[in-house]
């Protein structure tokens, strides 16, 4: 059969037929005669901050023919665009009071004073779109009916579309030392470089995401402490810990807790970032109880640890330049006894471990038109880290060309041309099992209101 690829040019036209009709809205949240919009009137009168985002994309690869990308997710082990032809990745609503704080837990302590009053917020997220199904925690809004597939359909082979609730929690500002908060409910692990949600593009120049992206830690619920550790001249450092149910549990199945944990170093200036984050807990399905599957593969009377650690940093050289770097390493154990199985290999499952690094560097040629180029590699022997975006043991190396188009401070078009290989494998990951590499060209549109 002949095999066709969409051109970027067609992806390109499509995004920007998309922000045409977007940009009819307007973008500063007022109308034209200056009157308050809907949701700056909810703000303004309760103090209750409600974004939104629309996320709409289009991709295509060389490997899957025309009637093969009929199918969902046959851009697999790619994510973010997974699936081929226009896609709707999400319709996200946020509703967010925010504290009064010298950091952003997760993200970054802030120069500045220590403010001295407590103060409390919260936060709640709704979406729906493709981005729903990975977005979903089990025991939660897994168990919704909207999100149920037909029998014998698994989850994300279709264009099904899915609704969950990413995050959920209040927060509290304590003027003790230096600064301490404290959060608890359903939130992002804050785990690793990448974050999973577009609310903020600068994070996430790329459409596509990272393998080490795939294999950390995404929603946790229960509790997360920061303390600001060091505030002078030199710079900032915060310090995190938190005690959580475990990866995307709600209820986790083996009745253990997981901590959770960073330290975050930030230049005087700004200018320079550095994190070291890590989770650590046991990930297993307890024997007789349903399998929380995809996101542990493992049963066992047994604990059987999970460990991710990641060292990122951020350098700005100069003003229209900046350089982000990340190195992972994780681990899943197995004692190898006959009870500890492995739902895809069997009994007698021995762990394994896994090892990334990706580094990206972008330029801004001007206020609203940025290029970006992102090189990395996953070295995952046993196939233990990327699942469900494949089980496929080996390395995974990928090259990735980008751009970034603000059309004004409400639209961003993305575009970029993506290659992807394998190497030290002995299956095939890519185009359903028939291929070791990949071109994937794809771009989305971003619209905030």
């Amino acid at each position: 059969m002949q095999k066709k690829f969409i051109p970027a040019a067609c992806a390109a036209a499509l995004s920007v037929a998309l922000v045409q009709a977007a940009s009819a809205q307007g973008t500063d949240g007022a109308d034209d005669a200056g009157r308050f919009s809907p949701l700056d009137a909810i703000e303004h009168a309760t103090g209750i901050k409600v974004n939104g985002l629309l996320q709409m994309g289009v991709s295509r690869n060389n490997n899957t023919t025309s009637e093969q990308a009929k199918k969902g997710s046959t851009n697999l082990p790619v994510i973010g665009p997974s699936d081929e032809g226009l896609q709707l990745n999400a319709i996200q609503l946020a509703f967010d009071r925010p504290m009064r704080s010298n950091m952003l837990p997760r993200i970054t302590p802030l120069p500045g004073p220590v403010p001295w009053e407590f103060s409390w917020g919260f936060h709640g997220e709704l979406l729906y779109g493709r981005n729903g199904l990975p977005a979903q925690m089990q025991g939660l809004d897994s168990t919704w009916g909207v999100n149920k597939t037909d029998e014998g359909v698994a989850p994300g082979s279709n264009h099904q579309r899915y609704l969950a609730m990413p995050q959920l929690y209040a927060e509290a500002y304590f003027p003790v030392a230096q600064g301490v908060t404290l959060m608890a409910g359903r939130f992002g692990a804050g785990v690793g470089r990448d974050i999973p949600p577009e609310w903020r593009p600068g994070p996430n120049f790329f459409y596509s995401k990272t393998y080490a992206f795939a294999s950390q830690p995404d929603q946790v619920a229960g509790a997360l402490a920061s303390t600001n550790l060091l505030r002078n001249d030199s710079g900032f450092l915060a310090g995190e810990l938190g005690v959580v149910n475990g990866r995307q549990n709600w209820k986790d199945n083996n009745s253990d807790k997981s901590l959770i944990g960073a330290l975050r170093w930030r230049s005087g200036d700004m200018q320079t970032w550095v994190d070291y984050s890590f989770m650590h807990g046991n990930e297993q399905n307890a024997p007789g109880k349903a399998p929380q599957m995809p996101i542990a593969r493992i049963i066992s009377p047994r604990g059987q640890m999970r460990d991710h650690h990641s060292l990122a940093m951020v350098l700005n050289p100069a003003d229209a330049w900046q350089v982000k770097g990340e190195v992972l390493y994780g681990k899943q154990a197995g004692d190898g006894r006959m009870d500890t199985i492995d739902i895809l290999t069997g009994p007698g499952f021995t762990g394994g471990s896994y090892a990334g690094l990706n580094a990206q560097v972008q330029y801004k040629a001007s206020p609203v038109l940025q290029y970006g180029l992102r090189l990395e590699t996953f070295r995952d022997s046993k196939g233990v880290a990327l699942f469900p975006v494949t089980a496929v043991p080996g390395t995974f190396n990928a090259v990735t060309l980008g751009m970034r188009y603000d059309l004004n401070k409400s639209v961003v078009l993305r575009s970029e041309l993506r290659y992807d290989w394998q190497s030290r494998h002995g299956l095939k990951a890519f185009g359903g099992g028939a291929a070791d590499k990949q071109t994937t060209v794809s771009a989305d549109l971003l619209v905030y209101f």
